[in-house]
């Protein structure tokens, strides 16, 4: 099952992992309406999986939003969260970027690497449902 991947696979692979699915969702409109073809397995994989990642992402940071607001009301709990909140996403430690932050980027990093390689990354809950919702 070796295939060969095209160096602009590759690229617009790693390209919508960074954008958090933006160029990819670019890259599927104007491969369906520009040039009438359809993107190869590998890129739709790693386009699907970044936009899923990215969705599951937002809905994340919602929940903790919500979940922050109703427990910082709490006496002894609250304040535990709130410098729990500001330690980890507040914080700079590299420039800009928090604790959580940097976690998220060396998440997109180890994605992006499978899709240089030419492979397709593999997380467990995630790829399943791609895999198995995506197929071609």
């Amino acid at each position: 099952m070796r295939q060969s991947v095209s160096l602009w696979d590759r690229f617009v692979s790693v390209a919508t992992y960074f954008t958090f699915g933006m160029a990819g969702l670019i890259w599927l409109i104007a491969s369906f309406l520009i040039f009438k073809k359809t993107v190869t397995q590998f890129c739709a994989y790693h386009i699907y999986q970044s936009i899923f990642i990215a969705v599951i992402l937002a809905v994340l940071g919602m929940f903790f939003d919500i979940a922050y607001s109703f427990t910082s009301q709490i006496p002894y709990i609250g304040s535990f969260i709130q410098y729990a909140y500001v330690y980890l996403v507040r914080t700079p430690i590299y420039f800009t970027f928090s604790l959580i932050h940097f976690v998220i980027f060396l998440f997109l990093v180890y994605l992006s690497f499978g899709a240089v390689l030419g492979k397709y990354s593999y997380l467990p809950f995630i790829s399943d449902v791609i895999k198995s919702n995506f197929r071609n």
